[in-house]
Parts: structure tokens; C-alpha cells; sequence
């Protein structure tokens, strides 16, 4: 009797065929997470945490964290995945009603956060054995993280957003589920055990660049490229005094305007902070004020 083929199999094979074709894309949902993390590690292995928060609003000042995920990631030297923990997450009462808004973009109501607090004491055993904390947005994050958790304020942060220059790679919508899009996957988003383990996923992808010319081009995998930046520290750039009418060109080179602090600011990495200088002596600007920053200080300063 013919062994029957499985409806999984008949789907993989539809998938490959279509990939074959450069007239398709095909997208694949994430694998479920699971758990494969190692007690060891080899020589110059690495721990990193991947955090995420959902929140009651976007102000750290008067805003709450209403559920914060945690992943512990075992990466060798080169950044290449050694191992994972699944996502854990905890859901924390704010004290107050949630709006309509944050229940649609969360999906959590206020019987899922009624009486739920943070265990601060789970958090830290996770975080504590990591070199590095990661987060696609760490400006965000690392705020509500080091008001919720004070032992938080001492750690190391990475920032897959701002550290990684998708727009190079042919990126230009740095948005983490666009990025899982262009890699080929899909998931739920807007829940933070799902955001945390869509950005394990990838960030162990290797890097490669976006059309046709350079598709599958490998340096590594994107966690690789993120601990490098991280080890390296950046240059902190502010130009005060640029005229109004050089807007145009603060922007076109990345900068952003404070309105706060009125100058216009960008990071760059070290062996950047000399071609940026020349820059500004080439069209006449006074040399900007540089800081130089590491990972305890980059989204703290």
C-alpha cells in the first residue's frame, strides 16, 4: 500500500517551488519558540538578553509597563547562535484603566493586567547572566527598564534599530516586522513575546542586502554585526549654530533635530567621527561637539 504523503510535506514543496520562481515571494509564519539554551559556553561565547515592553503610553515620566518579555540568547564569538531560551513575559498592573488605544495596539484589556505584577526577581536572574541587553527601539525600552528595575540602570544596552544601518542593506522601513517581511517571515506582532522572539529570529539570519545583485550576500549574522557596533561605542554629534537654511543638509547627513536642547544631533561610530569632521570643515561649518559613548551610556545620555 503507497505510503499517503502529508499535507506539510505537499505545502514545503509548493513553497521551494514557488522560491525557485523570481516571479513569487514566498512568506513562512515563525517557527513556535522552544527552549535549547546551553549551561556552557566556548571561548569568547557571548550572553545577550532580548527585552521588549508594552506600555500604557510613550512618556516614561508618567507611562507604565503593562507587560515586559525577556529572552536569554547564547551567541559565539562571531555572533553565530549557540543557543536560546524560549520568551518569558510578565504583565504588570498599571493602577489605572487601560485606553482603547494600547488595548488595540497590545491586544491586553484590563482583566489580563488586573492584580499581575513584574517578578523583579525572575527578570534580574535572566538579565544578570547576560553581557548584553538588545532591544529594537533601546531609547524606548532602556527608559521604562531602568524606572520599573532599578538593578536594570548598570547594564549594557544594543539597539538593533539604530546600530544596524538597514537603509545600506536596501532597508529603508526599518520597522521590525517590515524586516521579517523582507526575510522572508511573518508573525503577530504588537505582543512583546512575540516581538522578542521575531527579533531573535532575525538577528540570527545572516546579513544580506536587499535586490537582486547582492541577495544572500553573507558577513555574518546580524547579531555578529550588532555586537561589534556595541563593542566599538559611537561618537555622539551635536551641531550647534548651523544656520536654518542648512537644514536640508543636517538632514540628508542623518542628523536629527532636539527642539528641546536646540541642536542638531546624530551617533556615529568611531572610524566615522574623522570623515564627519571633514564634512563639516567642507562646507564652512564650525567643528560640532562630539561625545564619545559606550553601551552603558549610548541610550542613557
Amino acid at each position: 500500500m503507497p505510503r499517503l504523503r502529508s499535507p506539510h510535506a505537499d505545502l514545503t514543496a509548493a513553497a521551494e517551488m514557488l522560491r525557485a520562481s523570481s516571479d513569487y515571494r514566498v512568506l513562512q509564519r515563525l517557527p513556535r519558540p522552544y527552549d535549547d539554551l546551553p549551561d556552557e559556553l566556548p571561548d569568547g561565547g557571548r550572553r545577550v538578553a532580548i527585552v521588549d515592553v508594552e506600555t500604557t503610553g510613550l512618556d516614561p515620566q508618567v507611562d507604565k509597563i503593562i507587560e515586559l518579555a525577556v529572552m536569554h540568547v547564547a551567541l559565539a564569538a562571531d555572533g553565530a547562535v549557540l543557543g536560546h531560551s524560549k520568551p518569558v513575559s510578565w504583565r504588570e498592573d498599571p493602577g489605572e484603566p487601560l485606553s482603547e488605544q494600547i488595548t488595540r495596539l497590545t491586544g491586553l484589556t484590563d482583566e489580563d493586567v488586573a492584580g499581575q505584577s513584574i517578578d523583579e526577581k525572575a527578570v534580574m536572574g535572566i538579565l544578570s547572566r547576560c553581557d548584553l541587553v538588545v532591544a529594537h527601539n533601546a531609547v524606548f525600552d532602556i527608559k521604562f527598564a531602568d524606572k520599573r528595575l532599578r538593578q536594570t540602570v548598570s547594564l549594557p544596552w544594543a539597539c538593533s534599530l539604530a546600530e544596524l544601518d538597514w537603509t545600506s542593506l536596501g532597508y529603508p522601513c526599518r520597522k521590525l516586522e517590515h524586516l521579517l517581511l523582507e526575510h522572508g517571515a511573518f508573525y503577530d506582532a504588537h505582543r512583546a513575546v512575540g516581538d522578542v522572539w521575531a527579533l531573535f529570529q532575525l538577528l540570527q539570519s545572516k546579513v544580506r542586502t536587499s535586490g537582486e545583485e547582492a541577495v544572500g550576500a553573507a558577513t555574518g549574522t546580524y547579531f555578529g554585526a550588532l555586537l561589534r557596533s556595541s563593542d566599538a561605542g559611537c561618537v555622539r554629534i551635536r551641531a550647534h549654530g548651523l544656520p536654518f537654511d542648512d537644514r536640508d543638509w543636517a538632514k540628508a547627513r542623518g542628523y536629527t533635530w532636539d527642539a528641546m536642547k536646540r541642536v542638531w544631533w546624530r551617533d556615529v561610530p568611531m572610524a566615522d567621527y574623522a570623515t564627519e569632521k571633514a564634512a563639516f570643515r567642507e562646507v564652512g561649518h564650525p567643528e560640532p561637539v562630539a561625545t564619545a559613548l559606550n553601551a552603558h551610556q549610548r541610550y542613557r545620555h
